[in-house]
């Protein structure tokens, strides 16, 4: 969900030699463009989706937005039990997602404009959840949630070659995946507490080392939050607690949060994504109760456009963006 300031694109784009159209439905479908010579090219200014399917398909699909429209999905050549997430860096995309079932690994992959690189494993690292990736000072960061029993966040940097050795951040522990986005040259941070704590936690990174963990008292939510970038303001957004499932968000000035502000309009099971792309931020989540179709909108800068389903997609979490 996070991308360098200098291009503002993000991952995946092209078919893969190893993709499968899973999409049999027409461009007619609200916001979905065709697929061909069009959706192969990268532009600098798109935003990106990937998501898991539904019910029992653990595969991972992803489309990208071309001229205000949904490419149709595709495959991916992978499974997972949760979300990916995506960023994108110098000229490449980037993938990260745990494993399917057993397989509580995370993994990643990269795109150089043509293709996806294989699936890579990185031993290492476990999580229950999802991991999260995002761009700080020219590297890659990624951040996790560990695997049960533990709770604790733990990070790494990507020199463009390899993952550095994971590291914990002992004084802070969340109950999920963390979200991670950058504006103003400063990355931050931002997840529920653990257990019973519903609330929503940050902290930022300085390239070198993290501030200390701050609460924002005023919200809560019983999934987790997500970061994304729109010029240089930083948006969180969330679902809300309880029966409460309903968007909220919310904009940081580099030193503050914003008033937490309800969208009466969207609701969702799970927690929205944020990616940016043509100069707007984008927003796309699962509907709520059985409703699975991935829902979207854009913001540019003062207000959110009116909610559109995409009706060719479904998923049993949320999506990712870039």
């Amino acid at each position: 969900m996070a991308r360098n300031a200098t291009r503002r694109t993000g991952p995946v784009a092209a078919l893969l030699a190893l993709g499968v159209l899973t999409a049999t439905l027409t461009g007619a479908l609200t916001g979905v463009a065709p697929t061909g010579a069009e959706a192969a090219t990268q532009a600098p200014d798109t935003a990106y989706m990937a998501w898991r399917g539904t019910g029992n398909d653990p595969r991972i699909y992803w489309s990208r937005l071309v001229n205000g429209r949904w490419t149709l999905q595709q495959g991916f050549p992978a499974s997972t039990a949760r979300e990916p997430d995506l960023a994108y860096l110098n000229g490449r995309a980037y993938m990260v997602w745990r494993g399917y079932g057993a397989d509580n690994h995370i993994w990643w992959s990269r795109y150089d404009g043509q293709r996806w690189s294989s699936p890579r494993q990185l031993a290492d690292r476990r999580t229950t959840y999802a991991p999260a990736v995002g761009v700080v000072n020219g590297k890659l960061l990624m951040a996790w949630r560990g695997a049960q029993p533990d709770n604790h966040i733990w990070w790494s940097t990507f020199n463009g070659t390899s993952w550095s050795a994971q590291r914990v951040l002992d004084d802070r522990r969340a109950v999920g995946a963390p979200a991670l986005g950058s504006a103003n040259g400063r990355l931050v941070m931002a997840w529920r507490g653990a257990g019973t704590d519903d609330r929503i936690w940050w902290s930022t990174f300085n390239g070198t080392s993290w501030s200390g963990q701050r609460v924002l008292d005023d919200r809560r939510t019983a999934a987790w939050p997500t970061l994304g970038t729109h010029g240089r303001t930083l948006v969180m957004a969330w679902r809300g607690t309880g029966p409460d499932d309903h968007i909220w968000w919310s904009t940081f000035n580099g030193t503050s949060w914003s008033p937490q502000m309800v969208l009466a309009d969207r609701r969702t099971a799970n927690y929205p994504a944020l990616g940016s792309g043509a100069g707007r931020l984008y927003m796309a989540w699962r509907g709520a109760g059985t409703d699975d179709h991935i829902w979207w909108s854009s913001y540019n800068g003062s207000s959110w456009s009116g909610q559109r389903g995409l009706a060719d997609r479904r998923t049993s979490g949320s999506p990712g963006m870039s």
